[in-house]
């Protein structure tokens, strides 16, 4: 087992024969690239074996999978482990992917998929998976209205605490609007659902956490 490493000193793990090598100076002529329009060609080079194409890839959306998966597990060791899976499951099923498909979408679901398969396997083996609440997972989660940085760091625990009473289906459009930033088009794109089956989703999840953190209902399911 080896890893790939890349920005900011976080890593892919990977078995060797997963990713073929890669030279440094492809790797920096592609990291500049930015937007979901680069996607198509991205998937097309490192579908036909370029693994700095790949890389571009993780770099891209390494950040949003992660906040997703937390949002699942709510234990940030877990999350980036089951990450870490996507992206390797994600590569191995590239020639899946057909080319009108959205590689973003595409991976969260695989990202979803794999949490589901951790919350099923630790609900087997009779283990209840700890709500770990880092300063990093902390620092990714919303705390509106907060005065102090103490104060912020209480709100988001109480979220988390709240998160995790959520049905799933409502925490994870929650999770996919407020904490990964989508738009309702590609929540729905995702989950495989109508859009206004994403946007209630959403609504009635932030109605059931503002009214359990003591918060004015003032966000409605609207908007994009």
């Amino acid at each position: 087992m080896s890893e790939t490493r890349v920005a900011g000193g976080s890593s892919l793990h990977r078995e060797d024969d997963d990713l073929p090598a890669q030279k440094a100076s492809d790797r920096e002529s592609i990291l500049g690239s930015t937007g979901p329009s680069e996607d198509v060609e991205l998937v097309r080079r490192a579908s036909a074996g370029d693994a700095t194409a790949f890389e571009a890839l993780v770099l891209r959306y390494e950040i949003p999978l992660r906040k997703l998966v937390y949002g699942y597990v709510l234990n940030w060791e877990v999350a980036e482990d089951v990450a870490q899976d996507a992206f390797l499951l994600a590569y191995r099923k590239l020639g899946d992917l057909g080319e009108s498909a959205a590689f973003k979408s595409w991976l969260y679901r695989i990202a979803i998929n794999r949490a589901h398969d951790e919350l099923r396997r630790s609900a087997r083996w009779g283990k209840r998976l700890d709500r770990n609440v880092g300063d990093e997972a902390l620092a990714e989660l919303p705390a509106a209205g907060a005065e102090s940085a103490v104060e912020s760091r209480l709100l988001r625990r109480a979220l988390v605490r709240e998160l995790a009473r959520l049905p799933k289906s409502q925490r994870t459009a929650v999770v996919l609007k407020d904490v990964v930033g989508m738009k309702y088009v590609e929540i729905a794109e995702c989950l495989g659902c109508p859009i206004g089956t994403a946007q209630i989703r959403v609504h009635r999840g932030r109605q059931k956490l503002r009214r359990r953190l003591g918060e004015p209902d003032s966000r409605g399911g609207g908007g994009t």
